[in-house]
């Protein structure tokens, strides 16, 4: 009777033995160690936005908070530089043209850079739309801890165009590489610390692979997510 006991304790002994290593690699496994590789999922998101090249939304309908009517024509440009092994800058050349019921105008052109390492941010990532039936699209990521988006930000004027005449919409921006700094380029100036940034995109088959794409790289990042 001893003997069947010592027997069953030996094999109960080598069966747990031989599967404690593969329970640990189970265990130890973090989310998003499959799939493609950090360097790889970078250079996606790069190309992705490349793809898209200049986005131009056309004229949209859009109605406040107040219930005025709007109607915005959006342009935008979006640069990423890699800096490895897991930061990236984003270099935004936007231009919002807003109307008031077709009757007072407003433009705004801006250059924002933001810098961030995706192992700051949090794997919630957004993937939004401005309104119903709206051709404007962006992804929107968020500091897992404090502020981790170092941002700045210049306006933007046409050489030798009265910047009244921009800032109403009476001169129209055609293309974003015709627009100069108003004053000094964002780099001379102090960065602000942000825990959120928000990029356009062009299309819907955009936005869905880009947010997928920096949830995959972040979490490889080792981001994680907010504690509260």
């Amino acid at each position: 009777m001893m003997e069947c006991q010592v027997g069953r304790l030996v094999i109960y002994s080598f069966v747990l033995m031989t599967s404690l290593p593969s329970a640990w690699a189970i265990s130890n496994d973090a989310p998003g160690t499959d799939g493609p590789s950090l360097e790889e999922t970078v250079a996606f998101i790069k190309d992705t936005w490349e793809a898209c090249g200049t986005m131009h939304s056309g004229l949209q309908r859009m109605i406040a908070k107040d219930g005025s009517l709007w109607h915005m024509d959006r342009m935008a440009k979006v640069d990423v530089v890699v800096m490895p092994p897991s930061a990236l800058k984003i270099v935004t050349r936007l231009n919002e043209h807003r109307k008031l019921s077709g009757i007072f105008g407003l433009q705004s052109p801006v250059e924002r850079i933001q810098e961030f390492d995706l192992n700051a941010l949090s794997p919630n990532v957004s993937s939004e739309q401005e309104g119903e039936n709206i051709n404007l699209y962006g992804v929107r990521l968020r500091c897992a801890r404090g502020a981790c988006v170092t941002e700045w930000l210049a306006s933007l004027t046409i050489s030798g165009k009265p910047i009244h005449e921009l800032k109403t919409g009476k001169l129209a921006v055609t293309s974003l590489e015709e627009l100069v700094y108003e004053d000094r380029a964002p780099k001379d100036r102090p960065g602000e610390k942000k825990g959120e940034i928000y990029i356009p995109v062009c299309d819907t088959a955009s936005l869905d692979s880009l947010s997928k794409a920096f949830r995959h790289a972040i979490i490889k990042a080792g981001g994680k997510k907010p504690l509260f």
